[in-house]
Protein backbone atom coordinates (compact mmCIF):
# COMPACT_ATOMS: atom_id res chain seq x y z
CA UNK A 1 0.00 0.00 0.00
CA UNK A 2 0.99 3.59 -0.45
CA UNK A 3 -0.21 6.43 1.31
CA UNK A 4 -0.04 9.63 0.07
CA UNK A 5 1.82 11.68 2.81
CA UNK A 6 1.13 14.97 4.52
CA UNK A 7 3.16 17.99 5.49
CA UNK A 8 1.47 20.20 8.12
CA UNK A 9 2.53 23.64 10.24
CA UNK A 10 1.94 23.33 13.66
CA UNK A 11 2.41 25.68 16.60
CA UNK A 12 3.25 23.74 20.28
CA UNK A 13 2.35 25.70 23.36
CA UNK A 14 3.60 25.48 26.82
CA UNK A 15 0.49 26.39 29.05
CA UNK A 16 2.77 27.29 32.17
CA UNK A 17 5.16 30.08 30.89
CA UNK A 18 3.13 30.66 27.43
CA UNK A 19 6.22 29.93 25.19
CA UNK A 20 5.64 28.90 21.36
CA UNK A 21 7.55 26.71 19.41
CA UNK A 22 6.57 26.61 15.63
CA UNK A 23 7.81 23.82 13.27
CA UNK A 24 6.59 21.28 10.56
CA UNK A 25 6.19 17.61 10.33
CA UNK A 26 4.67 14.84 8.30
CA UNK A 27 2.08 12.44 8.43
CA UNK A 28 0.02 10.08 6.99
CA UNK A 29 -3.14 11.40 8.42
CA UNK A 30 -3.32 15.22 9.74
CA UNK A 31 -7.07 14.39 11.25
CA UNK A 32 -5.64 12.08 13.59
CA UNK A 33 -3.50 13.00 16.66
CA UNK A 34 0.21 11.02 16.18
CA UNK A 35 1.47 11.97 18.97
CA UNK A 36 4.29 14.74 17.98
CA UNK A 37 4.56 17.59 19.58
CA UNK A 38 7.87 19.09 18.06
CA UNK A 39 11.60 18.33 18.21
CA UNK A 40 11.09 14.51 17.75
CA UNK A 41 9.28 14.45 21.09
CA UNK A 42 6.62 12.31 21.10
CA UNK A 43 3.72 11.68 24.23
CA UNK A 44 4.00 8.89 24.78
CA UNK A 45 7.70 7.94 24.23
CA UNK A 46 9.89 9.72 27.07
CA UNK A 47 13.14 8.53 25.94
CA UNK A 48 12.32 11.63 23.16
CA UNK A 49 13.02 14.25 25.43
CA UNK A 50 14.46 12.16 28.45
CA UNK A 51 17.95 12.76 26.68
CA UNK A 52 17.46 16.44 26.76
CA UNK A 53 19.12 17.63 23.47
CA UNK A 54 17.76 20.73 22.81
CA UNK A 55 15.49 23.71 24.85
CA UNK A 56 12.39 22.36 23.65
CA UNK A 57 13.13 18.66 25.33
CA UNK A 58 14.43 20.24 28.14
CA UNK A 59 11.07 21.87 28.53
CA UNK A 60 9.31 18.98 27.97
CA UNK A 61 11.31 17.11 30.28
CA UNK A 62 10.76 20.05 33.05
CA UNK A 63 6.74 20.86 32.59
CA UNK A 64 5.29 17.28 31.23
CA UNK A 65 3.92 16.69 28.35
CA UNK A 66 0.54 17.48 29.79
CA UNK A 67 1.59 21.19 30.11
CA UNK A 68 1.77 21.49 26.04
CA UNK A 69 -0.88 21.71 23.26
CA UNK A 70 -0.11 21.67 19.62
CA UNK A 71 -2.31 23.56 17.70
CA UNK A 72 -2.07 22.63 13.23
CA UNK A 73 -1.58 25.96 11.58
CA UNK A 74 -1.50 24.87 7.82
CA UNK A 75 -1.96 21.44 5.99
CA UNK A 76 -0.26 20.68 2.26
CA UNK A 77 -0.80 17.19 0.90
CA UNK A 78 2.62 18.04 -0.52
CA UNK A 79 5.84 17.66 1.10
Amino acid sequence: LSFTPYGYIYKTTNLVNKKIYIGVHKTENPEIFDGYLGDGVLVNKPSSYKIRLTPFQCAIDKYGVKKFIRKTIKVFNTL
